[in-house]
């Protein structure tokens, strides 16, 4: 075992030294024979996750499989140090090369999943900023100029209109713009707002009356999001009295008394 753990951890080292260079020539030319566009598709699903262009990291799906390759080996070669001092089998360097190949993607997810969650917020600040610009006078055009020229502080919603507005400074309808922007961006609720701005224009009805109505709207799912978080709690302190509290009155209870008991029965 000792011998087989140490050539795994020299391969791993070796692989993962390997994995970190650049693609070479060879690489490159051995590409020209890669498979089909769906089976790279298929391959890129396994290996990649949807929420990278989200993350904000600014990584490749090529950084990604890296990422995943050398966590994987990193991973191996680990378990394989701890088997050439401790007698231990082979799943335990299975399951940490299993966990050093879904670590990178758990991140990113994490890291997507976050950067949704301000953008959420962020939305309400975004509805409520622009409906008080508009209702002081200001068109509603320039009001989301001006917004996305100062920020809100969510980086999903900052990014789509900053580049709907610079598309807006070039020609581009600014409704258009930002309804595509956050549709790249995976921001359905802000593509709904431009959508329903650029309807209401093309109708003739003021876009203050629709940010009032998105705004009441926006204001009614997070309070709905706060009583829903709220209802939960009962059934996480349920879990705590269940995991820490009972366990704790048994064997400090329950158990010595049961003890006692039997104990007096037999005496």
């Amino acid at each position: 075992m000792n011998i087989i753990g140490s050539l795994l951890a020299a391969v791993s080292t070796a692989a993962a030294i390997l994995a970190s260079h650049p693609p070479s020539a060879v690489r490159r030319r051995l590409l020209m024979l890669a498979p089909p566009a769906i089976v790279r598709g298929r391959l890129r699903s396994v290996l990649t996750t949807r929420d990278l262009a989200r993350s904000g990291l600014g990584w490749s799906d090529g950084d990604l499989v890296r990422a995943k390759l050398v966590g994987a080996l990193t991973g191996a070669v680990v378990a394989a140090t701890i088997a050439l001092i401790l007698p231990i089998g082979p799943l335990l360097v299975i399951t940490a090369t299993y966990a050093g190949f879904v670590l990178p993607t758990l991140y990113v997810e994490r890291v997507a999943a976050r950067r949704r969650a301000d953008a959420d917020q962020g939305l309400i600040t975004l509805v409520e900023w622009a409906e008080a610009l508009v209702a002081s006078g200001r068109p509603v055009e320039t009001a989301l100029v001006s917004i996305a020229a100062r920020g809100i502080g969510a980086s999903l919603i900052d990014a789509a209109l900053a580049r709907a507005s610079r598309s807006y400074s070039l020609g581009a309808p600014l409704f258009g713009a930002l309804a595509r922007e956050s549709e790249a961006a995976g921001l359905a609720q802000l593509a709904t707002i431009a959508a329903e701005l650029e309807r209401s224009r093309d109708l003739g009805r003021g876009a203050l009356t629709v940010l009032r109505d998105e705004r009441d709207r926006v204001r009614a799912a997070e309070r709905a999001q706060g009583l829903a978080a709220a209802g939960q709690v009962e059934t996480r302190l349920a879990l705590v009295l269940v995991l820490c509290y009972l366990p704790a009155l048994m064997l400090l209870v329950v158990i010595p008394l049961f003890l006692g008991l039997l104990d007096g029965l037999f005496v």
